[in-house]
């Protein structure tokens, strides 16, 4: 999705809005004090239903704390939402696994690699089963879907997505 920066007559309020085939998204900057909206800081996201005359809601992990990390939440929620903005459980999405050394990501020339192909919900089930102390290891991909490019699901809306289909494990006292 393209955003664009809205233009109003306060120069200091940051604010973009771009919009999928099912979803309308606004991203806006706010801090504790100085110009623009105040609240927390960082890069707050919404979105709500285009076919529908709903209230906006936010995005699991807002606010982020830079505007690409605010955008590819974005476009990872344009990836899993079908219209009605209904969350898309049948999504066809990738689990892929980071190369670590003592439990920390290592960058490679090939980055992270393939462990599944599947839906969404299958994907967020094989993950929630890996050991919490390494869940920052792997990550979920949205399968490209033209006009989008495959887009990683950003951590907090992963753990969002799991406990609305009721795999959260942080009511359980297993550690791991």
């Amino acid at each position: 999705m393209e955003f664009i920066r809205i233009a109003g007559p306060i120069e200091e309020m940051e604010v973009w809005n771009a919009s999928s085939t099912a979803a309308s998204f606004v991203i806006s900057f706010g801090s504790r004090s100085g110009p623009g909206f105040h609240g927390e800081t960082g890069y707050a996201v919404s979105w709500r239903p285009i076919d529908q005359s709903r209230s906006a809601m936010s995005v699991p992990g807002s606010p982020f704390e830079t505007l690409a990390e605010a955008k590819e939440a974005c476009n990872a929620m344009a990836a899993i939402t079908s219209r009605g903005a209904r969350i898309n459980f049948d999504a066809k999405v990738v689990l892929r696994k980071w190369p670590s050394l003592g439990n920390e990501r290592r960058s490679t020339a090939n980055g992270s690699y393939f462990l599944a192909e599947g839906t969404l919900e299958d994907c967020l089930q094989q993950l929630i089963a890996k050991p919490t102390s390494t869940l920052h290891l792997y990550e979920i991909r949205t399968a490209s879907q033209p006009p989008l490019a495959d887009t990683v699901l950003p951590h907090a809306l992963i753990l969002e997505l799991a406990r609305i289909r009721g795999f959260d494990r942080t009511a359980s006292a297993d550690p791991r």
